[in-house]
């Protein structure tokens, strides 16, 4: 038996495993008193396909034949955000939204223009917005400050924080520099992959594990710190288990500021006015990686600043709707997630909705737009780089 047959007999197991309660429909969390799992569900027809039981029928009768690979018939197994609430919550012994992510890697003879252009161009330009990748810098030239490219604590910035969102970025070195930590950041940053593997480009990711591995080598890093979450769990998670590379340590800004706080070489002042923060947990920190209370207690380290929590969080917080994808394959039910998810901070009453990862940040600031509120969206970091110096 070859490895590949190999795996999709162990693939197929897994995919057995699913029981056919539903409770990945919209199961009822009693002792916390609230209802719903899957965002998708939720915001959509609410058809079988569209939550994760009938996705895993979908995926048997593609991978046994049964059903014809054409991209018709494999829509609804690419609208899932893979947040992994259904896993959560699944009483069979399998996880179901890693399952799907490598149904989605060993069906990849099904045409699917949207991840094909995503990983040209990410193969082609080391990033997914089809960009100079030198911008991954730009940021730089507003901090007052120069950043090596070379060292032994290397900030890897990301696609996102990078091109979309450079205030991350820029927080982000000035909470290391009031740290008094020497940092560095790469001269030419290669995608992490994390998109090619959630959209079931195995092969293209190993492509670009290699580039990341090779430019973290040269830099001379001993630990690597991200403000992305998707970064976070591809580097920390998939480098070593799906492609046998060792980085060194890597670590989420936020635990790294927490430990900062907690030794004192970070001394927040009170940020002005009244402020009522709730904090959104990325899937990829949250239930992927249990990173729950670091970014809590950097938020209650700052003076004048009252945290609340929404209805769902930690384990079980909805998605914010742009993981897995879906933000590219279905842009509106991702901001219709993302406004769901507003709503919820809205609901608690407070006046900013805070998060850890640049992509959440930016799918919920589509969301606020559709709630049509004036939600301020940060990142924690932000948050904590308005106060310190």
């Amino acid at each position: 038996m070859t490895t590949m047959e190999s795996g999709m007999e162990q693939l197929m197991e897994e995919l057995h495993q699913c029981r056919r309660c539903g409770i990945c429909r919209n199961a009822v969390y009693d002792a916390r008193g609230f209802d719903g799992i899957c965002p998708v569900y939720e915001n959509s027809t609410g058809f079988e396909t569209s939550f994760m039981r009938g996705k895993i029928i979908v995926a048997l009768a593609l991978l046994n034949g049964e059903l014809e690979k054409t991209a018709r018939n494999s829509e609804s197994l690419f609208d899932c955000t893979l947040c992994g609430n259904c896993t959560q919550i699944c009483p069979a012994e399998f996880e179901p939204a890693h399952t799907l992510e490598l149904v989605r890697g060993l069906l990849a003879e099904v045409p699917n223009q949207v991840r094909e252009e995503i990983a040209h161009k990410i193969l082609s330009n080391n990033n997914p917005y089809e960009e100079d990748n030198s911008r991954k810098r730009k940021w730089i030239s507003e901090l007052g400050f120069d950043i090596p490219t070379n060292g032994e604590i290397l900030y890897f910035v990301g696609c996102t924080a990078g091109m979309r969102i450079p205030e991350v970025a820029k927080n982000t070195a000035k909470i290391l520099k009031a740290a008094d930590l020497p940092f560095a950041v790469l001269q030419e940053e290669p995608c992490c992959g994390s998109v090619l593997l959630r959209t079931g480009k195995p092969e293209a990711a190993a492509e670009t594990a290699e580039r990341v591995s090779n430019a973290i080598k040269e830099s001379g890093a001993k630990k690597i710190v991200v403000s992305c979450a998707g970064c976070l769990k591809t580097l920390k998670e998939d480098f070593p288990n799906k492609f046998d590379i060792e980085l060194p340590e890597v670590l989420h800004i936020l635990e790294l500021a927490d430990n900062l706080l907690q030794e004192g070489r970070l001394k927040p002042k009170a940020l002005p006015g009244k402020n009522t923060v709730t904090y959104h947990d990325p899937c990829h920190m949250g239930r992927e990686l249990s990173i729950y209370e670091s970014p809590r207690r950097v938020i209650q380290a700052i003076p004048n600043v009252n945290l609340v929590e929404m209805e769902t969080n930690r384990d079980t917080a909805m998605c914010c709707g742009a993981g897995g994808g879906l933000r590219s394959y279905n842009s509106e039910l991702a901001k219709n997630i993302a406004s769901k998810r507003v709503q919820d901070a809205i609901d608690t009453g407070a006046n900013i909705l805070a998060t850890a990862c640049p992509f959440c940040e930016h799918n919920l600031q589509s969301g606020a737009k559709i709630v049509g509120r004036n939600m301020p969206i940060k990142d924690v970091v932000s948050l904590l780089a308005e106060c310190v110096e």
